[in-house]
């Protein structure tokens, strides 16, 4: 079964702790890789980096910044392959980055959706305040997508009420039901994609359905993130 485990984060951390998870992070990274249970894990640059784009009547609103406006956002995100949320549970919180951040961990909600594009990637969010209908226009956006060769991967997510969020205090593992961001909306879905420039990952953002509705966060991830 296929999560996303989102990283919670207030910004730039200690350098003791940037040391430590950089230190533990290879052996972890590999032996999730070795498991088949870590697909794909990266950084996303800082939310100063985002878009968001609005369609209303035709007409595109695109705004600089994050949807959300919080201390606490986004900072990356790990994609899991796992038997089911304890597996996804375990995985996590063996990661050195838990250790300091909490991670949301939440199902895709029809599966993933995979494709094969490469390049500069960028992360498309919709942010919504219900859980939105993700459906034929959305599928064949996804399909254009693969046929440009700009899908890597995305779809639908379950809602904040099959999240759980993780946290390691004074070494022991603590759950907690529901997403780590409280606000009145949520991650509704995602899809990766690879562009070769921020204009055009706006301009899939525009393009997409769900964007006449609701809005759809485009952000960029960190160059030196480990991939």
């Amino acid at each position: 079964m296929d999560y996303v485990a989102f990283v919670g984060t207030e910004g730039a951390m200690p350098a003791t702790a940037v040391a430590e998870m950089n230190r533990d992070f290879p052996a972890y990274q590999a032996e999730m890789r070795a498991r088949g249970v870590k697909r794909f894990g990266r950084e996303l640059d800082f939310p100063p980096t985002a878009v968001t784009v609005r369609v209303r009547d035709g007409e595109p609103l695109i705004s600089d910044g994050p949807f959300a406006e919080t201390k606490e956002f986004i900072g990356g995100f790990d994609l899991l392959d796992c038997a089911d949320l304890d597996e996804a549970i375990e995985v996590e919180s063996k990661s050195p980055v838990a250790r300091f951040l909490p991670f949301e961990i939440r199902p895709f909600r029809d599966g993933l959706r995979r494709g094969s594009a490469s390049g500069p990637l960028f992360l498309l969010t919709v942010w919504a305040s219900e859980s939105p209908v993700f459906d034929e226009r959305y599928d064949a956006w996804q399909r254009e997508l693969a046929d440009r060769g700009a899908f890597l991967f995305g779809n639908a997510l379950g809602g904040p009420e099959t999240a759980t969020t993780l946290r390691i205090r004074a070494g022991a593992l603590e759950l907690a039901d529901g997403p780590f961001l409280v606000l009145d909306d949520f991650v509704a879905g995602l899809d990766v994609i690879a562009c070769p420039d921020r204009d055009q990952a706006i301009a899939w953002a525009v393009s997409h359905p769900l964007a006449q509705q609701y809005a759809v966060e485009v952000r960029p991830f960190h160059p030196d993130g480990p991939a």
